[in-house]
């Protein structure tokens, strides 16, 4: 059986960055792909404190991937083609085989606390690189200016996961704890 997405994510976290034309997947491995970060991402909330049906939790933490996912993809196209870019094809397949590093985060919940934020923000770190590598090399552009769309857009997908928890928490789909929804004040 042959995963094109998974071979992808790994060639991507050697670093080694195909054409743009190659990331394209069939729809099925798209949706496992984003359901799978989605899990990924519902398991780190219910481990910092989240309550709720776990269903729940993956659907609104699914809907958030898949919706920061397209995005991101939007806002990157159109911020390097302002740059020079002459991106035509979508970057949606490319971001998502670039986040294959986010599947090792869930080793770290059985770590002791202390190790397993250094170790989230060494994945953290490693993920932006990968990614800001990957699409560097796609379109041509500079890393700086990759960096720097990557850094315009987080307040927009910060937002987005406020609204969405919000909005699941008002809806009784989620209890998250009160820290994460007011910034702790």
């Amino acid at each position: 059986m042959s995963l094109p997405l998974l071979h992808d994510a790994v060639d991507l976290i050697r670093l080694r960055v195909a054409p743009l034309e190659h990331y394209r997947y069939p729809p099925l491995h798209l949706v496992l792909a984003l359901l799978l970060l989605g899990t990924l991402a519902a398991a780190g909330a219910i481990s910092a404190g989240a309550g709720g049906d776990p269903a729940a939790l993956i659907a609104l933490f699914t809907a958030y991937v898949t919706l920061e996912t397209l995005g991101f993809s939007l806002f990157m196209r159109w911020w390097l083609n302002r740059g020079g870019a002459q991106i035509q094809q979508s970057l949606f397949g490319l971001i998502i085989a670039a986040s294959g590093l986010q599947v090792l985060d869930p080793l770290s919940y059985w770590l002791p606390d202390d190790v397993a934020q250094g170790i989230s923000l060494v994945l953290g770190v490693g993920n932006i690189l990968i990614l800001v590598t990957a699409l560097s090399r796609c379109s041509g552009a500079s890393r700086a200016r990759v960096l720097l769309g990557t850094l315009l857009f987080a307040p927009m997908a910060l937002a987005l996961l406020l609204g969405l928890l919000g909005i699941g928490s008002d809806l009784g789909l989620a209890n998250i704890p009160e820290l994460a929804v007011t910034g702790g004040q």
